[in-house]
């Protein structure tokens, strides 16, 4: 076999294992909500089923259009320079209320716990009925999910 041959097959193979169990660092992911305005006052999604604690880590992940950065203490940074402070708050099934805040900035902006339970996130046992969101300006999440991995 050719060494492109070759090098295609693996590929290949690597593309398979990679989209069948769940990409490079085995991830579970629930979609919570699509294209959901966000502003001043809480959003609240309720659980049913409720969130369960699943890998290592665990975060929310929200698509917001524009987010380039973020800084302390202004929030997260937009394109135009502005910044916007987005509020992520968990309620657990003992009506536990944890507040998340920013860790990963890409497609999506991941909200975790600043002081991780256990492994990168909550304890196991923990199961979350409530999501709420809020920003500081009107702005479009254009999804959000829960999203829990095992790493490489």
């Amino acid at each position: 076999m050719s060494l492109i041959k070759h090098g295609k097959r693996l590929l290949a193979l690597s593309s398979v294992w990679l989209l069948g169990f769940g990409g490079i660092d085995n991830a579970v992911v629930r979609t919570i909500a699509e294209a959901v305005p966000l502003g001043p006052e809480w959003t609240v999604f309720p659980l049913a089923p409720p969130l369960e604690v699943q890998r290592v880590g665990q975060k929310i992940r929200i698509k917001l259009p524009g987010v380039n950065d973020w800084a302390k203490p202004e929030g997260l940074m937009l394109q135009d320079g502005s910044s916007i402070v987005i509020n992520v708050e968990l309620l657990d099934q003992s009506g536990q209320r944890f507040t998340l805040i920013p860790t990963s900035i890409g497609p999506f902006t991941g909200f975790t716990l600043d002081d991780p339970e256990e492994g990168a996130g909550f304890l196991k046992n923990r199961r979350f009925t409530e999501l709420r969101i809020r920003s500081s300006k009107p702005i479009l999440a254009k999804a959000i999910d829960w999203y829990c991995w095992t790493g490489k």
